[in-house]
């Protein structure tokens, strides 16, 4: 199977609560990160380094398709919004996920992750959906699993290094999560 090419940006819809805070640091917190753009429903002026955004113009889950890329990793956030300055960013309403994913997913895009806060994991529908496109799903502050190797591929020097590797990056994951208030 091929890999996707590598992403131009992260699109991030929904940045909203909890979840969409713990996202936009995530992403733009990393050293050497791709460009991150959130869609907005209105232009705003002052944004963080490495933040940009797109309006989208409507509140049909239709209207964000033409700011995303096949290129782009698509990230789609689920919570609820915690203050009222966060309605600037456009989010898509539940019963339109599907769709929405299927319609990125024909336009090309390979890289999705739907990130959500508490109370708003997948339903089976959208489970089945995201597993059916090869998308990912995961709860927002928890970084996705690194890939392990399929079986026992390897010589078992390289499966000790790689679990090594896994558990020293969990461990300082876990540490870093410690020290945020």
């Amino acid at each position: 199977m091929r890999q996707p090419p590598s992403p131009s940006r992260v699109l991030v819809l929904g940045a909203v609560g909890r979840a969409g805070a713990a996202v936009l640091r995530e992403r733009l917190g990393q050293v050497g990160a791709v460009p991150v753009t959130v869609l907005c429903t209105r232009a705003f002026a002052h944004q963080p380094r490495g933040l940009d955004h797109a309006v989208v113009a409507g509140g049909d889950w239709r209207d964000c398709l033409p700011h995303a890329s096949a290129r782009d990793e698509v990230l789609i956030v689920l919570d609820t919004p915690r203050h009222a300055r966060e309605a600037i960013f456009w989010r898509p309403e539940r019963a339109a996920l599907v769709p929405l994913m299927e319609a990125l997913h024909a336009q090309g895009v390979r890289r999705l992750e739907l990130v959500f806060g508490p109370g708003h994991a997948p339903d089976a529908t959208e489970g089945a959906v995201l597993q059916r496109l090869g998308f990912g799903a995961r709860e927002a502050g928890r970084r996705p699993p690194v890939a392990t190797p399929q079986g026992a591929a390897g010589s078992w020097p390289e499966r000790l290094a790689a679990w090594m590797l896994r558990t020293l990056i969990d461990t300082l994951h876990a540490l870093g999560m410690q020290r945020r208030p």
